[in-house]
């Protein structure tokens, strides 16, 4: 009875070791919030403000640093209305400008134009930090830049035939996504991570922006040997007990 109490048990102490192992996940979809920036979490993006955009930007899109226009910051959730492709699935779109729709609400039509500027978004979320794997996907009206703690992970497209955007804009049909491998190419800190989205509008139509990002903590080696020596000595006890059992029943 003992020795099948102990059977019971190490399943589900396996189970805690591989939870050590892989111990972290994080999900975030797109919408808009009203709110101030230290308030718009786990992918809710509060608008930031705007910047003029950079001379040769037809080229070479290079975004500021810093935020030029800062008044009338509220983002909203909008609908497609036939301006954008349908939002990527359990997220929305969001923009700047609740947009001009036939009841007056958040739904761009086409007849609401934005400034051609850098329209400036940003998130925060919390991670057990280190490295990690999964993917980012973008849809932006014109196109978009990402950046996490700061550093760029996704740049901006080319203008007209950009990834985040179809080459018949304002139409967005295409879906960006960048893979991370977990192999030290995507790190996160320890507590509080921030995600901006710099949109570049260039095409004096409705801007806006539209993402999904999933990601799960790699592996450290030393939780890995964790989970391999526990596999090990399960291996062993299950070997030993049926050595037992075979000498038991021949003597």
């Amino acid at each position: 009875m003992k020795m099948i109490s102990k059977f019971a048990i190490l399943p589900a102490l396996l189970i805690g070791l591989a939870s050590v192992a892989y111990a972290d996940t994080v999900t975030l979809n797109s919408s808009g919030c009203t709110g101030a920036t230290s308030s718009c979490t786990n992918g809710k993006l509060a608008y930031l403000g705007t910047a003029p955009l950079n001379a040769g930007y037809a080229t070479n899109l290079v975004a500021p640093a810093s935020i030029g226009n800062t008044t009338n910051l509220k983002s909203y959730n909008v609908d497609s209305n036939g301006v954008w492709t349908n939002a990527i699935s359990g997220t929305n779109w969001v923009s700047n400008n609740a947009g001009a729709g036939p009841a007056g609400g958040p739904s761009p039509d086409g007849t609401v134009v934005d400034p051609n500027d850098f329209y400036y978004y940003q998130t925060t979320f919390s991670a057990v930090g280190g490295t990690y794997y999964g993917t980012l996907s973008v849809m932006a009206d014109d196109t978009a830049q990402v950046l996490l703690n700061g550093v760029v992970i996704m740049n901006f497209g080319q203008i007209g035939a950009d990834n985040h955007c179809s080459a018949n804009e304002p139409n967005c049909t295409v879906v960006d996504t960048y893979t991370f491998t977990g192999i030290g190419d995507l790190t996160l800190l320890a507590g509080t991570n921030t995600l901006e989205i710099i949109n570049a509008q260039t095409g004096l139509s409705a801007a806006g922006v539209d993402f999904s990002m999933n990601l799960t903590k790699t592996p450290e080696p030393s939780s890995l040997l964790l989970l391999g020596s526990g596999l090990l000595g399960l291996a062993m006890l299950v070997f030993w007990k049926g050595k037992a059992n075979r000498l038991a029943l021949h003597s």
